[in-house]
């Protein structure tokens, strides 16, 4: 994403003013204004509430897209989005690249007492105001946060004007330490050491403001475990003084350099790290800083989880699959050569910075493994995710749509943050997330750990669908998970020992009381999880990807 053009975009809650402000400040810099709101009534011919009440959010929201295109065309107009329209990251990558983004912000109590004054409908807040707009600013509070500017909406309106005019727009064309955020949550942790809440910040040309600020917020003097590929690409390894995007002198002795990948993740380089950590003298309150993919993020939070029982531990994950997916939820791990991640812990981060811009040093293969996150995902709990994927995969592979490539990337994310927010200890819906590791464990095992992640549960996938499908699931699925797997260029098919997948489905980590779990997708956005499936079932599965690619 380049620098941000000379627009404004005011963002906020219902009740924060973008529309009054907003007005009073394209007046005095001689701008246009535009409200979305008002623009879609224009296209549709009725107010927006009653839009959004007669045919739907799904609608509305479309419609919402298109009057933003239309917004962004001047690019110097002040423009008001609705409060929704950037629950959706194209949206919001569009917004966020027309210029600069101020949040409007005042506590709910006066947005409520605004709200009851202005007597505009609002359908979202229908029934219980209080407790919607709650819920509203909980979910949206990750797109406001990842605002350029925060402005106190609580005094007149033109007092607001004149400090959105004072702080936002003098920063236009200035640089920027802390780049282009599109998304800054502060996640539950749901762990009794450490800080209640994590921050997860994914946004794409990120400044070096970013990591600094995530390692600063713990204090302590930090210890960098780096894939040595990624600090090479990403010019990281020996830049001075303040390796770049890490924004600090990094002193020979606080860095340590793997090579990533699957064998990485052993006993004896967890001893080495462990060792590592002792020998440089870090305390329990010094950071251990992962930089690289997912296995480099799975071995070193493992050894932050051990380190003096417990040190705090930060992402940042480079590969599409670390961003999609490894580097969320707190599960860290090494392999046994009987069991992938046969020895783990659950020690949630204490930050995640995920720049999608780092995405573009991988090669192909290793795109296509976060692609098949993404998919997952996509299966799991997020039909549009699929669409998107299906209409814009390809190019983001490429790497010739940008955008999708983000879009993809957090919406891939936020599946899983929602459903570990839900069950954090993996007691229920968060073994969904297994959808396709059942299989795909055992090729990888059953490879040496040659085969890499994304290709095997691509295949696990396929095995999962094709029994699925002879137990009710959608007689269409497996064809059109064939035909994304394919559009994506993945095999649907590889030769491998039968006997040998076996034994390693038979030390899977997911097995209960002697029984294999298996998640089976029913539909786009529908996932069971069963323990019955048949000896004939399973055959019928494993030959149905076995086979010359």
């Amino acid at each position: 994403m380049p620098e941000p053009g000379g627009g404004l975009v005011l963002v906020g809650l219902p009740g924060s003013g973008k529309t009054t402000v907003g007005r009073l400040v394209a007046e005095r810099l001689g701008r246009p204004f535009v409200d979305t709101d008002e623009l879609i009534a224009a296209h549709v011919g009725m107010p927006a509430a009653e839009y959004l009440r007669a045919h739907g959010e799904e609608s509305f929201r479309a419609a919402e897209r298109e009057t933003i295109r239309y917004a962004v065309a001047d690019p110097t107009a002040v423009i008001a989005p609705g409060a929704g329209a950037l629950s959706d990251p194209l949206v919001r990558w569009r917004l966020w690249e027309h210029g600069r983004i101020a949040w409007l912000q005042a506590p709910e109590e006066t947005l409520l007492a605004r709200l009851a004054k202005d007597g505009t409908p609002r359908p979202l807040l229908e029934g219980a105001p209080a407790e919607r707009l709650a819920e509203l600013a909980e979910r949206r509070a990750p797109f406001y946060r990842a605002a350029d500017a925060v402005i106190d909406a609580t005094p007149p309106p033109k007092r607001v004007a004149g400090a959105l005019i004072a702080s936002v727009v003098a920063a236009v064309g200035a640089p920027s330490s802390v780049g282009r955020r599109l998304f800054d949550a502060q996640e539950p942790r749901h762990h009794p050491i450490g800080p209640e809440r994590a921050r997860i910040v994914f946004g794409h040309g990120l400044g070096s403001g970013v990591v600094g600020d995530a390692i600063d917020a713990i204090g302590g003097t930090a210890r960098f475990v780096a894939d040595r590929r990624a600090a090479m690409a990403l010019d990281l390894m020996d830049r001075s003084p303040s390796n770049g995007a890490l924004a600090r002198p990094i002193e020979a002795d606080r860095r340590l350099f793997l090579s990533g990948g699957e064998r990485v993740k052993r006993l004896a380089t967890l001893g080495r790290v462990l060792e590592w950590l002792s020998a440089t003298g870090a305390e329990r309150g010094d950071p251990v800083v992962a930089l690289g993919g997912g296995t480099i993020l799975d071995l070193a939070g493992l050894a932050a989880a051990l380190h003096a029982r417990g040190a705090p531990f930060v992402a940042i994950p480079t590969t599409w699959l670390a961003q999609a997916d490894a580097a969320l939820g707190g599960k860290v791990a090494i392999d046994l050569p009987t069991a992938k991640n046969g020895v783990g812990a659950l020690w949630p981060p204490w930050a995640v910075v995920a720049d999608t811009a780092s995405l573009a040093t991988l090669p192909l293969p290793r795109r296509r493994d976060g692609m098949v996150e993404a998919l997952k995902a996509a299966l799991i709990g997020d039909p549009a995710l699929w669409e998107l994927i299906a209409s814009r995969g390809r190019a983001a592979l490429r790497g010739t749509d940008e955008p999708a490539r983000y879009a993809i990337t957090e919406r891939a994310a936020r599946v899983k943050l929602a459903i570990v927010r839900r069950d954090p200890f993996e007691q229920g819906e968060r073994r969904q997330l297994n959808l396709g590791h059942t299989l795909g464990h055992a090729l990888e095992v059953e490879s040496g750990y040659r085969l890499h992640h994304g290709a095997a549960v691509a295949l696990g996938l396929r095995a999962a669908a094709s029994i699925a499908a002879g137990r009710g699931g959608d007689p269409a699925l497996s064809g059109a998970l064939d035909e994304a797997l394919a559009a994506l260029g993945l095999s649907l098919r590889r030769r491998f020992d039968r006997d040998r997948v076996r034994i390693a489905l038979a030390t899977d980590k997911k097995r209960h009381a002697g029984r294999q779990r298996w998640l089976l997708p029913m539909a786009i956005g529908r996932v069971f999880e069963v323990d019955d499936i048949t000896e004939r079932q399973l055959e019928r599965a494993i030959e149905g990807v076995h086979g010359d690619e």
